[in-house]
């Protein structure tokens, strides 16, 4: 049985500049702990210097996939995990002073009850707060679209094994999804943790896919697999709406659009085939429009 307390996973591809920075300042961080933490890399067949960076670390558990499997490396990383209490860890990430004690702490504090725990970042209403959920509409009241992030991915590792399909979500671009609805559904109480566990390196040009038809499409098509109640469902196409993709056209349309390599392929046709009956889509259209004219317009 292992004695590690926690694992953190990290799923990786063609960034080793970055991963070197994430794992340096990991490792150097004061509250980690060899005697209770692993970090395991899932290298995702990549191009560059990774394998050659990660050497660098000689108590890192390396893995290379055979070729790029995409989305399912996330579910890979978490696979090679022995630990107590397993995490995804962005290769972007770098957590904030006592973060990871925090944490850590949490995770000691519910280790025999196994109370489900999920570390988010601050969101919408939820800053430095504490809340604790019994059903799947009340983790996505109160962590909505952010289920999907990297950052809040964490769970007891008996939990994970006994899940059965863990790649349902994966051809959809969300494995993580299927494991964080089936947890909260394991009758148990969970509990969530508000609060701004890391800092964020962003990659240049970061991108490759787009994030209009992932989100718009393949995670409004997961939820409604779900079966929301309408309200449910319908309160959260608001919020996407409202906080995700407003703030997303404005940024590849307008403010900074050189900075990231997203594809923006068929947008409009996305949005208007989701949301063309909704009342809100048109006034957020109007006021994208608006800034996108008076963008072009300053340029002369």
């Amino acid at each position: 049985m292992s004695s590690k307390l926690l694992s953190i996973c990290i799923p990786t591809y063609n960034r080793c500049d970055i991963l070197d920075e994430t794992l340096r300042k990991l490792f150097e961080n004061p509250d980690f702990n060899n005697e209770y933490i692993e970090v395991i890399v899932s290298d995702n067949c990549s191009t560059d210097d990774t394998k050659k960076v990660v050497s660098k670390y000689s108590s890192v558990k390396y893995y290379c996939n055979e070729k790029n499997t995409s989305f399912y490396n996330l579910t890979t990383a978490l696979s090679y995990a022995t630990g107590k209490y397993i995490k995804l860890y962005n290769d972007t990430f770098n957590f904030r002073f006592g973060a990871l004690e925090k944490i850590i702490s949490k995770i000691r504090m519910h280790e025999n009850e196994k109370t489900n725990l999920f570390f988010y970042p601050n969101f919408l209403h939820n800053h430095n707060t504490t809340k604790t959920i019994d059903s799947i509409e009340s983790f996505f009241f109160h962590c909505s679209y952010n289920t999907t992030s990297t950052a809040a991915i964490g769970f007891w590792k008996k939990d994970f094994d006994v899940i059965g399909d863990k790649n349902k979500y994966a051809p959809l671009h969300f494995p993580q999804l299927e494991w964080m609805y089936r947890i909260v559904e394991n009758g148990r109480q969970t509990i969530i943790y508000f609060e701004d566990w890391f800092e964020v390196t962003v990659p240049n040009k970061k991108g490759g896919y787009n994030v209009f038809k992932t989100f718009v499409n393949d995670y409004l098509n997961i939820i409604k697999m779900e079966k929301l109640s309408f309200f449910a469902y319908e309160l959260e196409k608001y919020r996407l709406c409202r906080h995700f993709i407003y703030l997303w056209l404005v940024v590849l349309f307008v403010s900074n659009k050189d900075k990231y390599n997203f594809e923006t392929k068929n947008v409009y046709k996305i949005l208007f085939t989701k949301y063309w009956y909704e009342p809100y889509f048109y006034p957020m259209l109007i006021l994208f429009l608006l800034k996108k004219i008076s963008k072009k317009n300053n340029s002369f």
